[in-house]
């Protein structure tokens, strides 16, 4: 993907995109995207001021404020939300490519204050699980961690009594919502806010602002506001309140457009640099998160509950291993302050296929990330292949429709007998995948010896030369199989049947050593070196 716009977010800021630490805030300009019927248009907040009080006889508004509250003191509150429903054209609006665009970045949560439904559509089109908060007592319950808490500060159209739209609204909010507002303050207080079509001139977030700045001073985080063509004005009205400007260029006529393409970028640079500042406690997975995102790997990732973690890697585990994958889960990756969202979105970026049981709200979760995965590749976006998905499900259990197009296992009760039968199974799947990606993998390294990518090129190549070596030596059954041999015992077993000779076993196990300082240190590798590994494995590997 071309890179147009990230350059002009501060690198602090990507920092903390990528350490988790953002605090997205969409405000009534993000609305402006959507996609309404021909000969209508999504009102701003000024636009709904003026006509409210084009209704009111002999009345001229101050403000939209004014308007607002002097529409519902005439005619009551059922009538302000009939009339705000018909003017936000909630019926009729779809979400826009920015609202896609925004959807597809793996925020754990957003804030908006907009009361139209243009975001939870979108993350139901994407699909991606969404867990809108709109009062108090939601706050304690968790909601899916590889979705989105989608923070509704102002209430929405679907929540009369909770909407915060008049002056008394606004007056009481702090007193009648303190623990949103609390909330809301702790967010400001450890993450970036980040806004996008906001205006800063709602009064009960500028308190909440003001006494997070007045509270903390100088150790206030910086907010940044997303503006397309910002003017003097602009700069001057933001950095007043404490808001630095980030002006993206080009026409207004372009906003959705400008913003979808930025929202992508954003999404790619997260996906690019999140393992990286990561820590992976298992040193096969991280050899395969080492290679480059266009790299083929070994991943299979497994979206399992927690209570069946212990039997997939015992009973599971080794004989996936034995196949030629490299098993990993979420916690086997360790992100900044544990991004959730993040981490699973690059696992599922960089691995070949995933196994995915769907007898959890998480793991139903996680197999919807992975499908809005998929369809990116099929929307052009940049990826290396498209994602195989095995599903597994359990006698009796629902499936979700869109799951039926892929391979799917019944497993049985833990203490059934034809457990075996499912493992058996699975290694089957796997097995026919397998075959594909080692024919895909066989090509890896020379493709990244081209690219100048050394250090990857080498990690591949040895990587090549496992899955070669474990498909060539007489392996055991699976049910006897707890730890799979390492690379340094396969060369040694691969001697001694005289499938290398003992020149090649002592360059080898050279080469095993500098494939662990490139994946554990940051000694350089040249081309020289690189080159050599690399056409010495193909050598050996081709028929």
């Amino acid at each position: 993907m071309a890179q147009k716009y990230i350059k002009y977010f501060p690198k602090p800021l990507l920092d903390d995109l990528v350490s988790g630490r953002w605090l997205p805030v969409i405000g009534a300009g993000m609305s402006l995207n959507a996609k309404v019927p021909r000969g209508k248009k999504m009102p701003l907040w000024g636009d709904l001021g003026r006509a409210l009080s084009d209704e009111l006889p002999d009345f001229q508004a101050t403000s939209t404020l004014d308007a607002i509250s002097a529409y519902e003191h005439e005619f009551r509150r059922v009538r302000l939300i009939e009339r705000l429903s018909a003017l936000l054209l909630i019926g009729d609006a779809q979400p826009g490519e920015a609202h896609k665009a925004f959807c597809s970045i793996p925020f754990d949560i957003v804030c908006t204050t907009n009361f139209d439904f243009l975001l939870e559509r979108q993350y139901d089109a994407t699909p991606r699980f969404v867990y809108p908060v709109v009062d108090e007592d939601q706050l304690s319950i968790s909601g899916s961690g590889a979705g989105t808490l989608l923070l509704k500060l102002h209430g929405d159209l679907n929540h009369p009594d909770r909407l915060v739209i008049t002056e008394e609204d606004y007056d009481k909010f702090l007193s009648r919502y303190p623990l949103l507002a609390t909330y809301l303050s702790n967010q400001l207080i450890t993450k970036t806010a980040v806004f996008f079509g906001y205006s800063l001139d709602d009064p009960d977030f500028r308190q909440i602002w003001s006494v997070v700045t007045d509270r903390l001073g100088r150790t206030r985080r910086m907010a940044y506001t997303v503006m397309i063509g910002a003017r003097q004005a602009d700069f001057a009205r933001f950095e007043r309140r404490g808001v630095k400007v980030i002006s993206l260029p080009g026409s207004k006529d372009r906003y959705g457009e400008i913003l979808a393409d930025a929202f992508y970028e954003l999404r790619e640079y997260m996906r690019d640099n999140v393992i990286s500042v990561s820590q992976v406690t298992e040193e096969e997975p991280l050899r395969e998160l080492l290679l480059p995102r266009d790299a083929t790997t070994r991943l299979c990732f497994f979206s399992i509950p927690i209570e069946l973690v212990s039997l997939y890697r015992s009973r599971v585990f080794p004989l996936v291993e034995e196949i030629g994958f490299v098993p990993i889960t979420a916690d086997d990756v360790i992100s900044p302050g544990d991004n959730i969202s993040a981490k699973i979105d690059a696992i599922i970026d960089r691995a070949s296929v995933m196994v995915v049981e769907l007898s959890s709200a998480w793991t139903r979760a996680e197999y919807e990330m992975a499908v809005a995965s998929r369809r990116d590749e099929a929307d052009g976006r940049p990826n290396r292949r498209e994602l195989k998905i095995i599903v597994v499900a359990t006698e009796g259990e629902g499936i979700p429709t869109s799951a039926l197009g892929y391979p799917m296992i019944v497993r049985p009760s833990l203490l059934d007998e034809r457990l075996e039968e499912f493992v058996e199974a699975l290694g089957g799947l796997l097995r026919t995948i397998a075959e594909e990606v080692v024919e895909e993998q066989g090509w890896e390294p020379q493709r990244l010896l081209a690219a100048r990518e050394y250090r990857a090129a080498v990690i591949s190549a040895m990587t090549l030369l496992e899955a070669w070596l474990r498909r060539r030596l007489e392996k055991p059954s699976w049910t006897s199989v707890r730890r799979p041999a390492s690379l340094r015992q396969l060369i040694e077993m691969a001697t001694e049947q005289e499938i290398l000779d003992r020149r090649t076993h002592k360059r080898l196990l050279d080469w095993t050593r500098v494939r662990n300082e490139a994946v554990h240190t940051d000694r350089p590798i040249n081309r020289s070196m690189a080159r050599e590994i690399v056409e010495e494995v193909a050598r050996i590997t081709r028929p």
